[in-house]
């Protein structure tokens, strides 16, 4: 079987886009390219080179609307499979990759669900997190019991937060210590400028 030309592939995709979106009140503002290589590494960009030793993909279409005065952000996802189907935001075994409002129109949430169901979501920016969206799909998507997946999913979710407790612990850390480095500076200056003060006095 020949291989798939996902660059192709996904300007196909763009284009029919693009024009399905031309009207008076909407533009189309560019695609977010996801790659997926043999070995499930997820890597994107906003250029299609990207996709060149794919296996499979994920686009990412935005454009914006305008309600009353004010321009809206909107997204489409295309999820295309390592056979070069393009199955729209669906993926397989039921599950499905949308972006939608959440809220108000400005609040934009990327969602993995399972026949219907929101399991996971997550703000943009959407190439910060497509990887571990996708590490997490490949985690649950051939467990048959929705119970095992809603499990799999609030350990992943309880491991993210304690990665991002852990990354704002060293933050903190690495602040407290510049602020720590700078007041033993400010003292030495003190201490330089009182013993000036006292040898000239």
């Amino acid at each position: 079987m020949d291989k798939i030309d996902f660059v192709e592939l996904a300007a196909f995709c763009v284009n029919r886009y693009k024009e399905t979106h031309t009207g008076s009140g909407e533009r189309y503002e560019g695609t977010l390219y996801a790659a997926i290589f043999d070995n499930n590494e997820v890597r994107c960009s906003t250029t299609p080179h990207i996709l060149r030793n794919a296996e499979q993909c994920i686009l990412i279409h935005h454009r914006s609307q305008i309600a009353i005065s004010n321009w809206y952000s909107w997204y489409f996802v295309e999820y295309i499979n390592t056979e070069g189907c393009v199955c729209g935001g669906n993926l397989d075994n039921g599950f499905s990759l949308d972006i939608n409002a959440w809220g108000s129109f400005a609040n934009q949430v990327m969602s993995l669900d399972y026949n219907g169901s929101h399991l996971y979501w997550c703000d943009a920016p959407w190439d910060l997190h497509l990887p571990q969206i996708w590490e997490l799909y490949n985690r649950i998507k051939n467990v048959k019991s929705e119970k095992e997946i809603n499990l799999i999913v609030d350990l992943f979710s309880k491991d993210e937060k304690i990665l991002k407790l852990e990354k704002e612990i060293e933050n903190f850390t690495f602040s407290n210590h510049l602020l720590m480095q700078e007041r033993d500076q400010f003292r030495n200056l003190l201490k330089e400028i009182r013993d000036i003060v006292e040898n000239k006095g």
